[in-house]
């Protein structure tokens, strides 16, 4: 616990050490105050109930608890208030963390792990670990309560308060064995949340495959067993919890009843009044709130040291490289690739391949699905370091190259095709700073605005998720205007039209012909009549480059271009 406490939360709360003092400072005065009202019961149950009283002392006494009540209100307030503020506060801090990190994690991190795991860890984790703030400040407030209230108790009859000291081996072996239990048990309760997360996810994202499949049932299914294990999960949990609170109360409840029997016994001897016994009674009672609730608090401080074990894991992940030793400015040259080889891990997915990029040039990868084109594009991009081989651009090796620098000369246009939930405007923006003037001309280039001009909206019409509210081929021509607007040097077509019929695929061939003007292309195409007029074109088979050459150069070969082109021709 100590690790998680100096460790993990204090960073946390250091930006915020004046509220969290001040928190438990508050603790010690609500505490305080507990035992001031604690101590007015005896004069209260003595002499404010008592005919003989003179009506000053009991004003006296009456006022005395209402500005104990006036003095709680305040103190209560910016206690708890406090508390919250650094917990919710750093539940942000630890997402913004979380976030950045997975922006930052290799490719590779997200074709071997769950979206759900992914989305458990960001909601999830980071909240139950956050609540372990709380449970430190509980873990001081309620035993100085405890510790308040068994002294007033000790005040009151110190003989009765010795049975309460019997019970204290047994309160700390429940609390010992349940905080390790739970802690033992909360990383499968987070596991399980993440897998329930991830099939909800799943069962969103893959609505219409369910429908036209006729797959509900085993969806449902899916996420019925996913909740299910969800559910065993929590209730192992849940039974420790529940198990060690009404244990605690039991034994409480033990050592009251013995209190009673003995103190019945004193009040008749005469060797306490009814007034310290009640004062006695109440500490005693009151004592028992915070053993409870230091009980639970334990809990959720174990549940949190679980949690900040997987926010950790997650956290220390390899990230892509940054801090590059080169900076890229721009493209003047070439781009080279030589020997280069790469495995995703199972058997090479590119083999020994050579070949050159010149600046101002169209050049075309084909051939069939698996052959490697679209893991260049993956390498050009700088989503997987070049292990075998080199990637140079402008005599700059890529692996030296500093990330985001190479990414702002490339332009992708790719099948996936990706949308935020916003307006056409803000997703042809995407944080940068272009004027109507330059969106319109992009709309204009990309063929967008005979569409967009029809909504209601316009511009400011919303898309949904991943653009859903429009078609294939208008989701495309948004991307595509996209890419004009952020004007880089090389652009990269990773078969853009592959999910388009006909026509739509003629209005986005168009599109990107305009788009790609001067610049520099290199091309994925499935339909190789789109890249005849290039000025060369590489043809891949198993992870081999086996031709090169243009179009009537490669048709004249009769090889394995003019296979993939007759084979295309009779498709369409």
């Amino acid at each position: 616990m100590r690790d998680l406490i100096f460790n993990k939360l204090y960073p946390y709360i250091r930006p915020y050490k004046a509220k969290a003092i001040g928190a438990v400072l508050l603790s010690v005065v609500l505490a305080a105050i507990g035992g001031a009202q604690v101590a007015l019961v005896r004069p209260l149950m003595d002499k404010g109930l008592s005919p003989e009283t003179p009506r000053e002392v009991v004003l006296i006494l009456a006022a005395q608890l209402l500005v104990l009540g006036l003095l709680n209100f305040p103190c209560r307030f910016f206690h708890f208030y406090w508390l919250r503020f650094i917990m919710d506060r750093a539940t942000c801090e630890v997402r913004d963390q979380i976030m950045m990190k997975f922006l930052r994690l290799k490719s590779s991190f997200y074709s071997q792990s769950k979206q759900g795991q992914m989305i458990s860890n960001a909601i999830n984790d980071t909240q139950i670990f956050a609540q372990g703030f709380k449970a430190v400040v509980d873990l001081i407030r309620e035993p100085l309560k405890a510790i308040v209230y068994l002294t007033m108790a000790f005040i009151s009859d110190w003989q009765l308060t010795l049975v309460i000291f019997a019970i204290a081996p047994f309160l700390i072996l429940i609390f010992g064995v349940s905080g390790k239990k739970v802690k033992k048990h909360q990383g499968e309760v987070q596991h399980e949340h993440g897998e329930l997360t991830h099939t909800i996810s799943e069962g969103l994202s893959g609505h219409k495959i369910t429908k036209a499949f006729n797959l509900q049932n085993f969806v449902f299914n899916r996420f019925h067993s996913a909740q299910e294990r969800f559910f065993n999960s929590v209730m192992k949990t849940t039974f420790v919890e529940e198990m060690a609170h009404p244990l605690v109360e039991v034994i409480g409840a033990c050592a009251f009843s013995a209190v009673i029997v003995f103190a019945h016994h004193r009040v008749q001897m005469g060797e306490t009044t009814v007034g310290e016994f009640i004062a006695f009674v109440a500490a005693l009672a009151l004592f028992m709130d915070p053993i409870r609730k230091f009980s639970q608090a334990n809990v959720k401080l174990s549940q949190a040291h679980a949690a900040s074990e997987r926010i950790n894991k997650l956290l220390t992940l390899p990230e892509e490289r940054k801090d590059g030793k080169v900076q890229l400015d721009h493209f003047e040259k070439e781009i080279i690739i030589s020997n280069l080889t790469f495995s995703y891990g199972e058997g090479d997915v590119i083999k020994n391949l050579n070949l050159k990029i010149p600046k101002g040039k169209k050049v075309a990868l084909v051939g069939l699905s698996g052959s490697g084109k679209s893991t260049l594009v993956n390498l050009l991009l700088g989503l997987y370091d070049v292990p075998r081989g080199t990637m140079t651009i402008d005599g700059h090796d890529i692996n030296d190259i500093d990330l985001s620098s190479l990414r702002k000369i490339f332009g992708l246009v790719s099948q996936d095709i990706f949308l935020f939930n916003d307006s056409i405007k803000n997703n042809l923006k995407v944080g940068f700073d272009f004027s109507d003037q330059e969106i319109t001309q992009a709309m204009e280039v990309a063929y967008a605005s005979e569409f967009v001009n029809k909504l209601p909206q316009g511009m400011d019409t919303l898309i949904g998720d991943r653009g859903t509210r429009l078609s294939g081929g208008q989701q495309q021509r948004i991307t595509i205007a996209r890419a004009f607007l952020i004007n880089s040097p090389v652009l990269l077509f990773d078969e853009a039209t592959s999910a388009l019929d006909n026509e739509s695929e003629k209005v986005v061939q168009k599109a990107l012909e305009r788009l790609a003007g001067e610049k520099t292309v290199v091309a994925v195409a499935h339909r190789l009549s789109t890249i005849q007029d290039y000025d060369r074109i590489y043809v891949m088979h198993d992870g081999h480059l086996v031709e090169e050459g243009n179009h009537q150069e490669l048709m004249s070969k009769a090889g394995e271009y003019a296979k993939l082109y007759e084979l295309s021709q009779k498709i369409s």
